[in-house]
This record gives structure tokens, sequence and C-alpha cells, in this order.
């Protein structure tokens, strides 16, 4: 297959022509006053949302340059949406800000790309130094606001800040289709552990790259599993159409390929993940998962043989997702009362620091519960734009919890390059001083507002002020006024902002270092 070559900065010129057109896509959804993208989806309704890692899921250009460039923008985005569950629109813009400065630095000589690359290391942890000087502790009160700066929906804003106290800062929280329109919500008795799925042919949610189980078998088996021998008669007992969840010590060979087989043809939807403990610990878990589901542990310890069980050893569950790093059962159908009263009189006679901590993480599991928030629409369409709503209002609550608020709308990252912060510096590196501006010029851009007026304001603000408040001033792009961004509830996680810092930072300095860029040749691809 013929292969296209293109080197030097006329390769980074045209990779970076696909992450600018990508970025344009994105932009117009940032801030209170951001607008939505429609997607075509070929025979179904449109899609129509304001995240940003669906538009650039669904981006896809005719040059293959281009096209490289939008995957590295996805990339940087998936890892922010990933990991801190919202901010992705901002990373995208703070990408391709920081992509044009550091091309501006070696557009005339490539000798400077290692120099550039430390620059934007040493700006980077720079800015983080700065930003953390910036945050404060999440209250009680600020988890709506949170939540509503990033729905944009006060009555989604207070669903999710009620459920978020109940299940705590580290609850699970999923998003399910209501039976009936509007929003209605539960806890419910379930737990999430680390382990994934084991084989990728077991997902049936591709999108999302997942496996959804409903009303689910829950199989737990304190060893290996390995022929067929050993699961005929559960599989046959269970019998065609019911979903299964295996956990076991492991799950390989000929039993493995058979359950994807049946998962792969439809006969049911099936997930096998092991056990995220070893020795005495995997057992313990087995016992915890059988009271939290009412099954009955398969122990060949006790006696018990795979190959002679039947259905009447499963537990069961509402519903189980599974993806690559985790499991979530939910409402699990179970009584784990006399398990949490066992575990917890274990703990008061626990000496042993370690013994205590597992213990408690036990307990939490136990005892924790699933927030399921149930949401009514009439159309998929509908729904889907509706759960990416919730979805990131409850990832950036979450994120706020962990490592604390900064000022929102743009403010704390524009205001660390004014030159007027803490020591009277600020951020000192040129690229990262002007790419920190981009987020708030675009929400201005998008409220109708001219960039340069609130410039203006924030440098007039700052004029001989070093360590006063005027660092949490900033604009509410709703009513145009300007003001403490705290008091007004305009606030962003910390952890959302410092990865879309980290992610913007990865893709610029890979941008520049891109030497030889190779692509299929055309013509072939047309013949194709």
């Amino acid at each position: 297959m013929s292969k296209e070559i293109l080197k030097g900065h006329d390769a980074r010129l045209r990779i970076k022509a696909g992450i600018d057109k990508a970025a344009d896509a994105v932009r117009p959804t940032l801030g209170a006053i951001g607008m939505t993208a429609a997607i075509e989806y070929p025979g179904l309704d449109p899609l129509e949302c304001d995240d940003g890692v669906t538009i650039l899921k669904n981006l896809d250009f005719k040059d293959r340059y281009e096209n490289m460039g939008v995957q590295m923008l996805r990339k940087a985005a998936l890892r922010t949406s990933s990991e801190g569950g919202d901010g992705t629109a901002t990373t995208t813009v703070l990408t391709a800000a920081l992509a044009t400065e550091a091309f501006k630095e070696i557009a005339n000589d490539s000798s400077k790309i290692r120099e550039v690359r430390e620059r934007l290391a040493a700006g980077l942890a720079e800015t983080l130094e700065q930003l953390t000087k910036l945050k404060r502790e999440v209250s009680e009160d600020d988890i709506e606001k949170i939540a509503a700066i990033s729905s944009l929906d006060p009555e989604v804003a207070t669903l999710i800040a009620e459920i978020i106290k109940e299940v705590g800062v580290n609850g699970v929280v999923t998003v399910e289709k209501g039976a009936r329109l509007g929003y209605t919500s539960e806890v419910v008795k379930g737990a999430r552990f680390d382990k994934g799925l084991i084989s990728p042919f077991f997902i049936n949610d591709h999108e999302n790259k997942q496996t959804v189980l409903n009303d689910p078998y829950i199989v737990l088996v304190d060893r290996k599993i390995s022929t067929n021998e050993q699961i005929l008669s559960l599989i046959n007992s269970i019998g065609t159409g019911n979903d299964i969840l295996f956990i076991a010590d492991d799950v390989d060979s000929v039993a493995l390929g058979t359950l994807a087989l049946n998962a792969q043809q439809g006969r049911a939807n099936i997930a096998c993940v092991r056990n995220p403990y070893s020795a005495s610990a995997a057992r313990d878990f087995l016992f915890d998962m059988a009271a939290l589901t009412g099954g009955t542990v398969i122990s060949e310890e006790m006696g018990m043989r795979l190959d002679e069980q039947t259905k009447e050893v499963c537990g069961r569950a509402e519903k189980v997702i599974v993806n690559q790093h985790t499991t979530t059962i939910i409402g699990g159908k179970g009584d784990a009362e006399t398990r949490i009263k066992t575990i917890q009189g274990v703990i008061e006679g626990a000496t042993s620091e370690y013994a205590k901590k597992m213990l408690e993480d036990r307990l939490a599991a136990l005892t924790g519960g699933i927030g399921v928030i149930r949401v009514g629409a009439y159309t998929d369409t509908e729904f889907n734009a509706k759960k990416y709503k919730f979805e990131n209002a409850i990832n950036a609550t979450q994120a706020a919890l962990q490592e604390g608020i900064v000022a929102g709308g743009g403010t704390a990252l524009a205001k660390l390059s004014t030159g007027f912060l803490f020591d009277g510096t600020g951020v000192t590196e040129p690229m990262f001083k002007a790419a920190l501006r981009a987020p708030l010029e675009q929400m201005a851009a998008n409220a109708g507002m001219h960039w340069k007026s609130t410039w203006s304001q924030f440098q007039e603000d700052a004029e001989g002020q070093e360590g006063s408040p005027w660092f949490d001033h900033g604009f509410d792009f709703i009513t145009g006024e300007y003001g403490n961004q705290f008091d007004r509830g305009i606030i962003d996680p910390y952890k959302v902002t410092r990865l879309a810092l980290e992610s913007a930072t990865a893709i610029a300095s890979s941008l520049i270092s891109i030497e030889t860029a190779i692509v299929q040749e055309e013509e072939e691809q047309k013949e194709a």
C-alpha cells in the first residue's frame, strides 16, 4: 500500500490545520452563553449536544493530515473528560491557542523545537503553581452552584446536589432512561470495584465501550474458569436471553471463547471480570458481593463443584455496567445487613491499621449505595442530550469536591496572565500568557462581548492591587456584570482546569515535535 510523506514545517502546519478546524466546531459551545452542535446520524434523529468530546468524536476530515490533528485534539479532550468529567471545550480552546503560540516560536527556526518544548514544560509547572494559590475548598453551598455552571439548568443542579450529598464525594451516580417524563432519583444498594472486562468481545454499548447487563444473574466463583464443562450446567439452567456476570479469579481458554461467542451471536449479554483481590481478601470480597446480590459463593473449600451448579446459586441485581476499568453493580437484590454488622464488629476489634483500612473499604462498598437519576424524554436524541448534561455536571461536581475550586468564566486562567499576581509577576512564559486568555476571549465572543473590553477591565482591576481579592473578580456573561465570581456561584473545579492545561500542553509539545507525517495516498483511498 503506497504512502504519502510530508516533512518539516509543512507537515506540522497541515496537522495543525485539523486542530484549528476541529476547535472551530467546539468553540461556540464554551461558556454560559454557549451554543449547541447538531450531529447527523444516518437513519436516526440528529443529535444535539454541547459536549466537546461528542463533537470531536464525530469529526472526520477528508484530508488525512488534518485528520491526524483531530485525533490529537480528541486525545486531549478525552483525557480531561475521562479523569475530570468536564472541561472538554476549555481543553480544546486552550490546545488550539497554545499550539498557535508554540508555532510562532518555531516558524522560522526548527532548531528551537527542543528549547520550546522545555519552555512549555516549565510554563505548565509555573502556571499550575500559581493556579494552586487561587483555589479554595468546596463548601456544601458550592455543590449546587458547580452543578449549575456545568449543566446550565437549575433543576438539574438541585437534583445532582441532593444525590451527591447523599452518596458522598466518591459515591457512584449513574444516569438511566426513565419510564415517564421528567427527572427522578433514588439511592439503591450497589457497589463499584476496580476491575473491568476481561475481553472486549463482551462489549454491547460500543459508543461508551462498555457492557450493560439488565437484571443479570451474577456468578461468584473462587477459582479460575477454563473449560466448557465448568459452565455448561449454569448456562443451561439460566437459559438463552438472560444477562450474566461472572466474577472469578480468572476466565480464560475455551470457557472464555465460548462465552464470548455466545455474546457475539446475541444469545445473551455476558461480562466476565476478575476478582479485584487475592488470597483471603478475594474470598472476603466474594462473600460481600454474595450478601449484596443474594447469591452463593461457589467455593471449592466448601466442597462445591462449579460444574454441578444451577441458577439458584446466582446473585441478582437491577443492572450491572462493566467498562475497561471498573464494574458497577446497581440495585443488588440481597440483604447485606448481617454482613455489615459482622464487618463492623471485626473493625472494632482490629489491631492492624492495614487490616482496619481494608475492612473500612469493604464496609463503605456495602453501605455507600449507588445514586440513580432517571431521565424521561420523548426521543432517544432528547434523552442522550440530557444524559450528557447530567453526566458532565455530576463529574464536574465530584471533581470539585476532590481538589477544590477556582473562579470560573475563564477568570482564573486570565488573571494568571495579567502580570500582577501575588509576587507581582503572575505567569511569565509568553506562550502561556497569551494562551491563558483564550477561554475568556471565547466566552466573551459567545456572549456577544468584545474580548478587549473584558481584558481591559481585568487589567484596570489588577493595577496596583497585588495580594487583594481582585483575582476572584470576573464577568457574568449572562448579565454582563463584573464582580466576585465565588459570590455569584461562577466557579470551576480546579481538577478540570488542571487537566485541561496538562492535556493542552502535552498536545502542543507533541505537535511541534513532528518532523515526518505519513498517510495513505489519496488515489488508493478512493479506489478502496
